[in-house]
């Protein structure tokens, strides 16, 4: 009898807990029920069920009985919609709702008040439904690979988002409510209909990581300097010929992908994102490098691959952290002294250029791991002379 008792204060105790809401940690922490007839045997302790990959064609009606469900996966089966039941779950913090064939979503998601994250990503959305914006909680928002034209005017009062992730939709605007998401860290807009730098953005001071590449903008604004805690920026892909003097104010850049575009040359300010660690100008028009990128004293990785580069500047010597740098298919026809004497250099690529021998400098770069010399037509001699200026030739791959 006492046995029983205690049994059932655990119980209590254990159910009471539940009442209230998990924090991230204990709910990683709780038991995860992955089967329907085992959750369904004591409904009140269920917190996180697991359904996903189970080849369900719709949620089953039994679901209702988990009052206290707080983590629903129910990615990667045929479901094709959601039951407006879904949104009775009023201590719901994560639903995972991912790689469906879900068209729309319940009208009343909104009601969903405690969650923080929606994982809708690969289903075939085509809008999201207005009460959306009702998820004053939710941070992180997830919907890339779907067919979205527009998002609802309210997701600006989502003034806790943190993460949006719209990845391959069919978006050719945002709404202006979108200004109002102060707290929003990561955007990724890639691979939908853009055609001018969302103005909407300007205001979001907080946003560290921007992704607009496979898009069709053919400029960036001047105030993309109001983004001054933007650490990475991918702009690949678009149509872009210049970039703004303003861009050398994005003091926070680490990385900056601008490949894929119509660039014939770039601003003197490149030189003064003294943060910036990786810069992809790969398939540009690019005639020359200007001397300013030598103040770029911590960068790693420079790619310059197909343009139209004929001169590389001295100043690409004082680059002392660069450990790689792509020079192929380029019409460069010599290599400047300077560039020997960059000592943390482990990927040299000059395939597919003009240039028509390798000074023995070349045995300075002492930690030169990969030199491509592909496509340059040179005779056993000279790969012969080229072996022999390095004097790690048995540890640095040397490709003809």
């Amino acid at each position: 009898m006492r046995k029983l008792l205690l049994f059932f204060l655990l119980l209590s105790v254990q159910i009471s807990l539940f009442a209230q809401l998990l924090s991230e940690a204990e709910l990683k922490n709780q038991k995860v029920y992955k089967s329907l007839t085992e959750a369904l045997k004591e409904p009140e302790l269920v917190v996180v069920l697991d359904l996903s990959s189970k080849d369900l064609k719709s949620l089953p009606p039994a679901i209702e009985k988990f009052k206290n469900l707080q983590w629903l996966d129910v990615s990667k089966n045929d479901l094709i919609d959601v039951p407006n039941e879904i949104t009775s779950f009023t201590k719901l913090q994560v639903l995972r709702l991912n790689d469906n064939a879900i068209a729309q979503l319940p009208a009343d998601i909104g009601n969903l008040s405690t969650l923080r994250e929606l994982s809708l990503h690969k289903n075939k959305l085509t809008v999201l439904p207005e009460s959306i914006g009702k998820l004053h909680g939710l941070s992180k928002l997830d919907a890339y690979v779907n067919n979205l034209t527009k998002l609802p005017e309210s997701i600006g009062d989502l003034e806790n988002l943190i993460v949006v992730d719209l990845y391959v939709n069919d978006l050719s605007k945002l709404p202006e409510s979108f200004q109002n998401l102060d707290n929003l860290e990561a955007l990724y807009l890639g691979s939908n209909r853009i055609k001018q730098f969302p103005k909407v953005l300007y205001s979001l001071k907080e946003l560290a990581i921007l992704d607009l590449g496979d898009n069709q903008i053919k400029k960036l604004p001047r105030e993309i300097s109001n983004l001054n805690q933007l650490e990475f920026a991918f702009f690949y892909e678009n149509k872009m010929k210049k970039l703004p003097t303003e861009i050398g104010a994005l003091e926070s850049l680490v990385e900056i992908d601008l490949s894929d575009n119509k660039i014939t040359k770039l601003p003197a300010s490149i030189g003064d994102l003294q943060s910036l660690k990786e810069l992809n100008l790969d398939y540009n028009k690019l005639r020359e490098i200007p001397k300013e990128i030598g103040k770029i004293k911590d960068i790693e990785s420079v790619h310059l691959s197909s343009n139209r580069i004929q001169v590389i500047p001295d100043e690409i010597g004082e680059m002392n952290s660069l450990m790689q740098i792509t020079l192929d298919e380029n019409p460069i026809t010599i290599l400047p002294e300077a560039l020997f004497k960059l000592s943390s250099l482990r990927l040299l690529d000059i395939s597919g250029t003009s240039i028509l021998s390798v000074p023995s400098a070349v045995g300075e770069l002492e930690n030169l791991e990969i030199l491509n010399l592909g496509d340059l037509g040179f005779d056993q001699t000279q790969i012969n002379a080229i072996k022999s200026y390095l004097p790690r030739a048995n540890r640095v791959q040397v490709v003809f």
